[in-house]
């Protein structure tokens, strides 16, 4: 294999962190408010003034990304993740019970604060796939598998416009699945993932987008501005469509812009998560969401090892007493450290490799010599 498994479970589930992490500063530079720590200067400098320009594209995403999210309402759907993944390792594989009290607790908490009327209580698209990433690693092995136990996970979130939903979330959960098994292809990854999504809606047609302009070798302002113009014209043509039927239960086909940024960024340059993660940034467009869907499925290619260590460094910096009383929580999704990410990460693997207690005496060496290819038995060597 390129990359372990181990590893890449730890560069998927880390890498969206780091990403989303990255995406919030940098939104925050671009507004013009400081980075919260003093060390992501140097980073956020290679692209401080390099946000692009959308050439006669406006965008009005009804996302909560769309605006500059800070406290507790920032990385809501990282957070509804890292709980995601604990009710995985804690039941072992997906228990809907378990599952349903988890989204009850996160959705009543005061982690989660609902700043829409569409969204009250809702994920958007964009924000459930990234909440997705744990359940999309776990049953990454069989895609038949993998669709039914999405579809259950999902369920439990409650969407009115469930088909333009689930598309969006299998679409970024089955990517990250070939990545894991080594199976994907960047030039066909288009083509592979809409021949499982098996529909067609504005994400798709998007994503059909994307493929032409990959082909074409576009730049990323002329990939941001054309997605954009793409979104706005499925909206237009989507509204005159409900006239018509006198009918309203489409998401809006912006809301699809991060996922289809993501793809592009990646595919791009698929060996380069820095690359592929600082390009995404640069767009501008909900960049938590698109950092973070463009990490993950970065991380889930190359592995952790892709990571940048600088990135690590910084963010494993504990937030100091004075900010938490300022209202300021841990990064990281609420965890506070990578050191918790990547632990978290193994443990979800471990329990995915069948190990009893995945949570007592286990490391990363141990878990890395215990690992062998599918179907292949082979003496440990110690």
């Amino acid at each position: 294999m390129r990359h372990s498994l181990l590893s890449k479970f730890q560069g998927t589930i880390l890498g969206a962190v780091l990403g989303d992490s990255i995406g919030l500063e940098y939104q925050r530079q671009l507004v013009g408010i400081p980075p919260q720590k003093e060390d992501l200067q140097p980073i956020l400098q290679l692209t401080k003034h390099q946000q692009l320009t959308l050439r006669g594209a406006t965008l009005a995403l009804n996302s909560v990304n769309s605006k500059i999210p800070s406290g507790k309402d920032s990385s809501a759907s990282g957070r509804l993740a890292v709980a995601c993944t604990q009710s995985l390792i804690r039941c072992r594989g997906l228990d809907l019970k378990d599952w349903r009290d988890t989204w009850e607790a996160f959705a009543k908490s005061e982690i989660y604060h609902p700043r829409n009327s569409q969204f009250t209580t809702l994920l958007n698209p964009g924000e459930a796939a990234v909440a997705a990433l744990p359940p999309a690693m776990f049953f990454h092995e069989n895609k038949a598998k993998l669709r039914e136990k999405i579809m259950l996970a999902i369920e439990v979130w409650h969407h009115e416009n469930q088909p333009e939903w689930e598309t969006a979330i299998l679409a970024v959960a089955y990517t990250i699945a070939r990545s894991l098994k080594e199976r994907l292809d960047p030039a066909t990854a288009i083509e592979q993932t809409l021949a499982y999504l098996k529909t067609d809606n504005a994400l798709t047609e998007l994503l059909l987008q994307v493929q032409i302009l990959l082909e074409k070798g576009a730049d990323l302002e002329t990939a941001a501005t054309h997605l954009c113009k793409s979104a706005t014209a499925l909206r237009e043509r989507q509204g005159e469509g409900e006239k018509k039927l006198q009918t309203k239960s489409t998401v809006n086909p912006e809301n699809f812009i991060p996922i289809a940024l993501a793809f592009y960024c990646f595919l791009n340059t698929p060996e380069d998560l820095r690359l592929s993660v600082v390009r995404a940034a640069r767009c501008g467009i909900a960049g938590q969401i698109t950092c973070a869907l463009t990490a993950a499925l970065s991380g889930a290619y190359n592995g952790v090892a892709a990571i940048p260590v600088e990135w690590r460094q910084v963010s494993s910096t504990e937030v100091k007493p004075q900010q938490l009383a300022e209202g300021r929580e841990p990064s990281l999704w609420g965890t506070g450290s990578d050191a918790k990410i990547v632990e978290l990460a193994n443990n979800l693997f471990a329990v995915w490799a069948g190990v009893y207690k995945p949570d007592v005496g286990l490391d990363s060496a141990t878990l890395a010599r215990s690992v062998a290819a599918p179907y292949v038995i082979r003496p440990r060597k110690i």
